[in-house]
């Protein structure tokens, strides 16, 4: 028994250690780039914000226009996997006194 408590005891230590290792790697990569941003030229800058094309509208799936701003990144479809649409979208007017389209799962805890 007391060498399983140890062994769960290592191992929340070495979470904790691993986390604190994780967000101190990225207080370092901001101060790197903090450091190095005054070094870049505006017209470089102005190219690299240019070549991200965040005036284009992000594509979520085929067909599907979603919104301008956004950097599309793809990913293998099982890293994450989910059994709900999390995008909704209705048709039809914007007017705040238009009512919502009722939900079909309405009602239906999980």
């Amino acid at each position: 028994f007391m060498l399983n408590l140890l062994i769960a005891q290592l191992n929340c230590a070495y979470q904790a250690t691993y986390q604190d290792m994780l967000g101190f790697a990225r207080l370092n990569r901001g101060k790197i780039v903090t450091e190095t941003m005054p070094a870049v030229s505006k017209s470089r800058w102005s190219r690299f914000v240019t070549s991200l094309k965040l005036e284009d509208r992000v594509e979520f799936g085929e067909g599907d226009m979603g919104v301008a701003g956004g950097i599309q990144v793809w990913e293998s479809a099982s890293a994450n996997v989910t059994t709900v649409d999390m995008i909704r979208r209705f048709g039809g007017s914007t007017s705040p006194a238009a009512q919502w389209p009722e939900e079909e799962n309405a009602g239906d805890d999980e």
